[in-house]
């Protein structure tokens, strides 16, 4: 006999309690060794300064802004910060600014802060009153991948704020949904679902909002910052840049992407980019059957978000607080309408192994692109076979044209 769902809830409480304590113990231990709290945040403050101060060209030669934030934090380091190149496109610098004006140790607590609120109203905006906000936060409070979000210092609480938060306002303000989605320009390889979502959807109105919204942040950054940022940016993407081969080593194969686990699997470079873009194109149709017909909301955003994340060429465990919120809409749904054999695990473990990421440092890893596809498994099969297996429906239909041509 199955569990109720309150003991059911007790149960995943209690597990992700206390993993979540222990995930949270290591990071403390291990984050200001390697090499600093705050490393990325450096980043985005000495970018935030090189603005301020008329240095703008720091920004586009990564080894002197290294070398420069070696020396501006040479307190905080407790060891060579490494390789850190500015990666970003240029609307991204626009939002940091207003941050080079305050010190380091108030900055980054507060924008850690201000992004993370921006997402549990979005997530609090999608579901409703209820135990469901409650969960959701204490998920992501608990989270692994949160750990590493704030201790890096990294932007994903804004990036799940906009996504989640566009799309939970598709049905009710189109043209907001729009703005906070356009938005999403500063961290260009999670909007690539995003459009075909849209398209799919039938959304017109949130869709032309996006692209008018992308479009003037990146016209304001033109007029603010000039026109050569934006073409170092595309030398950057490009894979032309004198840096790319070493951001390549030094931080992309840190990842978690498809190209990275390939690569940690033993492909070479053509097949692990072969790799990515095909299961990128996967994903793609997973969201657009999806969103092609009417289906619950937050099952269609559980595929959308894990499916941005096996799309995306480059991510690091702190992307996955996507997943946190996925994994976390899956088991809610599941406590009000009853688990399926072993559909359980699947959430669980995405929640838990964020821990042990990237497959560089541990190969077992290797599994998490798996089971993000499974989680988008266990959400079309709540949508109904139809919608889940769309082979079904045209196998049925195949069946009864051959019946009647007999």
């Amino acid at each position: 006999m199955a569990l109720p769902s309150r003991r059911r809830l007790i149960a995943i409480a209690l597990i992700c309690g206390i993993f979540g304590l222990f995930s949270a113990a290591v990071c403390a231990v291990n984050f200001p060794r390697h090499p600093a709290v705050g490393q990325d945040w450096m980043v985005f403050y000495t970018a935030a300064r090189a603005y301020l101060d008329g240095n703008l060209s720091l920004l586009y030669d990564a080894d002197r802004l290294t070398a420069h934030m070696e020396a501006a934090f040479a307190d905080w380091l407790a060891e060579p910060l490494g390789f850190h190149p500015w990666v970003y496109p240029p609307p991204f610098l626009l939002l940091l600014i207003p941050f080079g004006l305050l010190s380091f140790g108030v900055s980054y607590p507060l924008f850690t802060l201000a992004t993370f609120g921006c997402l549990l109203a979005a997530i609090w905006q999608l579901s409703g009153a209820g135990h469901r906000p409650w969960l959701h936060t204490f998920s992501l409070l608990l989270a692994p991948a949160t750990a590493f979000a704030i201790g890096t210092g990294q932007n994903t609480f804004l990036t799940a704020a906009l996504l989640i938060g566009g799309f939970g306002l598709l049905g009710t303000q189109p043209v907001l949904a729009g703005v906070l989605l356009g938005s999403l320009i500063y961290k260009p390889q999670f909007c690539l679902l995003v459009p075909v979502a849209l398209v799919a959807a039938r959304q017109w109105r949130p869709l032309i909002s996006a692209a008018v919204t992308g479009s003037l942040l990146a016209l304001a950054s033109i007029a603010v910052l000039g026109i050569e940022p934006w073409r170092l940016w595309f030398e950057w993407i490009s894979g032309t840049a004198a840096d790319y081969q070493k951001w390549l080593t030094m931080h992309r194969l840190l990842g978690e992407s498809i190209y990275t686990n390939l690569i940690v699997l033993g492909a070479s470079h053509g097949v692990a980019n072969a790799g990515q873009a095909l299961v990128a194109l996967v994903a793609m149709g997973c969201v657009w059957w999806c969103y092609r017909r009417p289906t619950p909301r937050d099952l269609r955003l559980v595929v959308l978000l894990s499916a941005t994340v096996l799309a995306a060429p480059h991510i690091l465990n702190y992307d996955a607080v996507l997943l946190v919120v996925a994994a976390t809409l899956l088991v809610i749904r599941a406590l009000d309408d009853g688990f399926r054999r072993g559909e359980l695990i699947v959430p669980i473990l995405v929640w838990m192994i964020q821990l042990f990421n990237p497959p560089s440092f541990y190969r077992f890893t290797v599994v998490t692109p798996v089971l993000t596809a499974l989680l988008i498994v266990c959400a079309m099969r709540r949508m109904g076979t139809e919608t889940a297996m769309p082979w079904a429906g045209f196998g049925r239909n195949l069946a009864r044209a051959v019946g009647h041509a007999r």
